[in-house]
């Protein structure tokens, strides 16, 4: 055979390899693409002499067919034969001969060879067996091979395998977590198992040597779990959650060796590891392996007599599995046995039909509709349109509106995404701080399914860190100070999501000692934040813990102590996501964080008013309250700085066409109005609350955010600007912005 035609072949192999990775034994049509998959191989081996290849091709079709008719229901054996499959042709193409004992492995395809007849081959316990003893010999024979130049459509196929194997490894982190509250849950464990089983399959076909290995051991660990012969708990979700680190380190390694075009795994040991691993596969869980019989007995299959019976053999003969003992008495048939095996194994809901779309293209979408909409206004607000008495001009105008708007809400919803993935990695922090700071703490979780923007994913994740950091730290007391304060040892961080006004509101809440106001008083007035005798309210003080550098903590640990943290939480949700942040505390009894966020940052909903002859959006978000005060209202403050008397509270004015610079700007003459001649909206931001002076409130709008560019990205309290129904540019508040820059005046 010439090079060519080994090159071709094994590009066959190796789709087939990666057609197999995802494919179901019950997936009938798909057994049987893989079917012809295998003929097609077969033709290229006519010409060759290779005995093991061609010895090989014949038992995996054999197997296939055993599968289509059910007779088999496990695909270890056909992938494993895929794997030789691949093994051969890489030697037969670097000019070596094929030498390995193959025998073991066409045991596990039903093949017949020598003294197989005393093997005991029949079910698929046995060819499970005999497909670890396979793959176990494969890792010890096979060398690790020097890494190779890639190619462009190599380097595709990688990076495909690092993004989905990163997402598949962060689910594991969540499902252990509720294995540990329920270690019996069979869905549960083949939610762990099943990104073990994909990671394995396709390193291996990528030849990602040590990835493949610590993946098949992890996902061996797991399916002795799911035959009842392992309880998910304690020390084994720690040594399955060790195996996602290094797996994840390992994987990351690639991907940033990717575009040398050598992609590397890395010099991580993995030993010590998948010695302990070893250690959890050999233990003997005897009591447990009654599950398999139980299942027999419910369907009716065996009785409890013969149950009881096959359970003293097992004890005799340490090692040997019940389903082997059965078949041997003849007290059950084979395809019972594989039957029960498959409703243990058996996955709970199917996963949810998704299309993978490249991120880049889906914002242009939300762009490109955006701007519809913009086009669409500005359509429907033309002077020809408006004064046009043409009814089929306007049922078309009509009809174009109300499918621009289903469009833009559609499209928007396209960069909706359940907050659940944030919430649940909170799992894993919670764990292990908790464990660091010597304290039982308890994570409840409501509202996951709430939907926010995929673009604030990943920005709200390092606040909420900080937040549950702090709350396990100095909020939440030790097991020993919560029994004298006469409450449970186990402390409880409660995060919920929900929708409220038109925003999305994120609560994360500790029932532990609460803020110490006076500490942080005498703190502030040390760091020279207020001054000693200044009156603050409780919200207030609450709020100076988000100054830079800010920490009572009297000690500094790993986890929290530098003043760095809370700062952060403060710029990431004002300034970044355009939202809030409050602060409630009750001494002894606790803190709540409320984090207020827009639901998406591609669309603001804004109260439009008009300064001069100008457009402003002000973020209602921000807006408490709009009307015009009384002349008895309004005060001066030393002749200098006016306010307005609102709900029995006297507020700053701020006179926008003064602090926006408009002064040369107005033609209308109503400069240097009196307020109670004008309109004030009072909008609030972090506890301060000002009275906007206005000439008109033109109505509440939805509007597209545009980005000014880069040179007026700086611009203080100017958050973007909009594109108005009439064509013309309409500016977006920063309130925070606003106010810094009317106390600088």
């Amino acid at each position: 055979m010439t090079n060519n035609s080994l090159k071709e072949l094994t590009q066959l192999i190796d789709s087939l390899a990666l057609n197999t990775v995802m494919l179901d034994p019950e997936d009938v049509p798909g057994l049987g693409g893989a079917l012809k998959s295998l003929e097609s191989i077969e033709i290229f081996t006519r010409d060759l002499k290779e005995k093991s290849l061609i010895s090989i091709i014949g038992p995996m079709k054999g197997y296939i067919e055993k599968l289509i008719l059910r007779e088999k229901s496990d695909l270890s054996p056909f992938e494993a034969g895929i794997s030789q499959l691949q093994e051969i042709c890489r030697d037969l193409i670097n000019g070596k001969a094929f030498s390995k004992d193959i025998s073991s492995l066409l045991t596990s395809l039903g093949y017949m060879v020598q003294d197989s007849e005393a093997q005991g081959l029949e079910g698929s316990e046995a060819e499970d067996a005999a497909d670890e003893t396979s793959q176990s010999e494969r890792e010890k024979e096979t060398p690790e091979e020097a890494p190779s130049i890639i190619g462009d459509e190599d380097k595709e196929i990688i990076a495909d395998f690092v993004a989905e194997s990163l997402e598949n490894l962060s689910t594991i982190e969540v499902k252990l977590m509720d294995l540990e509250q329920d270690p019996s849950d069979l869905d549960t464990i083949n939610a762990v198992f099943r990104p073990f089983h994909t990671v394995k399959g396709v390193s291996g076909f990528l030849n990602f040597n040590k990835i493949n290995k610590l993946a098949h051991i992890s996902e061996n660990l797991l399916d002795k779990a799911r035959n009842g012969e392992l309880s998910i708990e304690g020390e084994v979700i720690d040594v399955i959650l060790e195996s996602v680190d290094i797996l994840k380190k390992m994987i990351e390694n690639v991907q940033a060796t990717l575009d040398t075009g050598t992609p590397l795994e890395g010099d991580i040991d993995t030993g010590q590891l998948i010695v302990r691993i070893e250690h959890f596969l050999t233990r003997s869980v005897g009591e447990d392996k009654k599950l398999l019989g139980e299942i027999l007995v419910d369907k009716g299959a065996i009785s409890e007599t013969d149950l009881k019976d096959a359970l003293d053999v097992q004890k005799k003969k340490d090692g040997k599995k019940l389903g082997e003992i059965l078949l041997e008495k003849k007290k059950v048939e084979t395809k019972e046995v594989v039957s029960a095996l498959r409703e243990q194994k058996k996955s709970g809901q199917p996963a949810a039909l998704h299309v993978k779309v490249d991120a880049g293209k889906l914002d242009n979408i939300v762009d490109m509709v955006g701007e519809l909409a913009i086009a669409q206004s500005m359509l429907r607000q033309n002077e020809l349109i408006m004064t046009s008495k043409d009814r089929k001009l306007d049922q078309i105008s009509n009809q174009l509106n109300m499918i621009t708007s289903a469009l833009q809400k559609t499209a928007m919803s396209l960069r909706m995404v359940p907050i659940k993935n944030t919430f649940q990695k909170m799992l894993r922090l919670v764990r292990d701080q908790a464990k660091k700071a010597g304290k039982e703490v308890q994570l409840v979780m409501s509202g996951e399914d709430t939907e926010i923007d995929r673009n604030m994913v990943e920005e709200i994740y390092e606040p909420m860190v900080h937040i549950i950091r702090n709350s396990i730290d100095h909020g939440l007391e030790l097991p020993q100070e919560r029994e004298a304060a006469n409450k449970p040892k186990q402390g409880y961080i409660y995060l919920r999501a929900y929708h409220k006004g038109g925003d999305i509101v994120i609560e994360i809440e500790d029932d532990g000692q609460g803020l110490n106001r006076e500490k942080i008083r005498k703190k502030a007035i040390s760091s020279g934040l207020i001054k000693e005798g200044e009156k603050l309210t409780e919200g207030e003080i609450n709020n100076l813990i988000f100054h830079p550098g800010f920490s009572t903590a009297e000690k500094i640990t790993d986890v929290s102590g530098r003043g760095v943290g809370m700062d952060v939480v403060k710029n990431k949700i004002i300034e970044k996501l355009r939202g809030r942040v409050e602060i409630q505390s009750s001494p002894g009894k606790g803190t709540t964080v409320f984090i207020r966020l827009p639901l998406t940052l591609a669309i603001i909903n804004g109260m439009v008013v008009r300064v001069n002859s100008e457009k402003y959006i002000i973020p209602t978000l921000a807006v408490q309250e709009s009307f015009r005060p009384k002349k008895t209202e309004c005060h001066t403050v030393k002749r200098k700085g006016e306010v307005i008397m609102f709900r029995d509270s006297l507020v700053p004015l701020i006179r926008l066409d003064q602090l926006l610079g408009l002064n040369g700007n107005d033609s209308s003459g109503e400069m240097d109005k009196a307020p109670w001649e004008k309109l004030v909206v009072v909008v609030e931001n972090q506890e301060r609350r000002r009275c906007l002076l206005v000439d008109e409130l033109l109505g509440q709008e939805e509007v597209v955010i545009k980005s000014l560019g880069k040179g007026l990205t700086d611009v203080k309290g100017i958050a973007g600007g909009a594109i108005m129904g009439d064509g013309r540019v309409g500016l977006i508040l920063d309130i925070a912005g606003i106010f810094d820059i009317a106390a600088e005046v």
